[in-house]
């Protein structure tokens, strides 16, 4: 029997797999596109991410467990699908691709502004080939792994609480030049990776759907918990002008036992990336291993890691970086939406065809 991804395990594999390097920005995304106040948006954000997540869930259920593959080539012909598969493909793959070259761009800045970026591209790529050869189950388990690496960066956010000021929140909501449905895709962008658990449904346990939102969850007290630190430690325009202000918030965290935190978490953060950046291109080879059978998985693998390393390598700049993410972002939120919709305009037929006989035979 193959094994099983059990929920405990799955609850923080989706965790790890949302778009972490978005937090670094997300303060000042939400100030920007919200106005004042406007760390509360994360809550409609998950409200939405919410709904997301119970359309995966019932089209698991509707399903009995059967592979959207199964699911959806059950009406609709393969080769009619394959196009869609492949902008499926080429989405998550340059999206993966974008998150880990906007991480070596900003680690470059920092760091090693000498060292050329191949470097560290064919370092994320290597991660990538070992991690993806072994499948979702040792995928999952390296990543929690590196779940518990990461989290505890967050505690040192509480050593800014004696500067925390609830004054900073200042009584309006959501003033100033605002932009709600483009605040709404940037704030979202920061969830994107949860969607790709559409693909899961053959390597989980039952009623692992809790799963999902318990992910979910987790992300968002996080959101909430260091947005709602960068609005009471600066002020509104502070965050307006500063470029990350997460990483700000770490400059100015001073403990005994760091020197400069900021680098610390920021190097470490390095483990949040190469989650998403993995799920995603595990997204495209299970992809490609539908269209295609006869090719075997590793070849897959292969393939998807060097369309991610060539598309990696074309931005000249972070401004570059970020034009495509906010394209390729876009496309992932359609993709968020659309797929489980799809999926479950498939299983209505399926269903309303089975109900269909047995009227029949009734009536006569």
């Amino acid at each position: 029997m193959k094994e099983r991804l059990n929920p405990l395990l799955l609850s923080i594999l989706f965790y790890s797999i949302q778009n972490g390097l978005a937090l670094y920005t997300l303060p000042r995304v939400t100030a920007e596109y919200f106005g004042t106040n406007g760390w509360l948006s994360i809550i409609f954000i998950f409200v939405l991410v919410n709904i997301n997540i119970t359309m995966i869930a019932v089209s698991y259920k509707l399903g009995k467990g059967r592979s959207i593959f199964e699911i959806i080539e059950a009406t609709v012909p393969k080769w009619v699908m394959v196009p869609f598969y492949l902008f499926i493909s080429c989405v998550w793959i340059g999206l993966a691709s974008m998150i880990m070259r906007e991480y070596i761009f900003i680690m470059k800045i920092m760091f090693y502004p000498s060292l050329p970026a191949i470097f560290f591209v064919i370092f994320f790529t290597l991660l990538s080939f070992q991690l993806l050869r072994g499948g979702i189950y040792h995928i999952a388990k390296a990543l929690v792994v590196l779940f518990f690496v990461v989290i505890p960066m967050i505690v040192l956010l509480f050593y800014l609480i004696p500067e925390f000021d609830f004054a900073r929140f200042t009584p309006f909501i959501f003033k100033g030049d605002t932009d709600f449905f483009k605040g709404t895709l940037h704030v979202y962008s920061a969830f994107l990776g949860i969607e790709v658990s559409i693909l899961f449904f053959p390597f989980v346990e039952k009623k692992w759907t809790k799963a999902l939102f318990i992910g979910n969850i987790l992300s968002t007290s996080i959101y909430l918990i260091i947005t709602c630190i960068s609005f009471g430690f600066f002020s509104f325009d502070q965050i307006l002008n500063d470029l990350y202000p997460v990483m700000t918030l770490f400059e100015y965290t001073e403990v005994s036992f760091i020197s400069r935190a900021e680098n610390l978490c920021f190097c470490v953060y390095a483990f949040k990336v190469l989650s998403t950046t993995i799920i995603y291109y595990w997204g495209a080879q299970q992809l490609f291993g539908n269209m295609v059978k006869s090719v075997k998985p590793n070849v897959w693998i292969i393939i998807i890691l060097a369309i991610g390393f060539i598309l990696a390598m074309m931005p000249d700049s972070l401004l570059d970086v970020k034009k495509w993410l906010n394209l390729l972002s876009n496309c992932s939120i359609g993709i968020a939406w659309a797929l489980p919709i799809f999926v479950l305009c498939n299983l209505s037929i399926q269903i309303l065809k089975k109900k269909m006989p047995r009227e029949t035979d009734h009536a006569k």
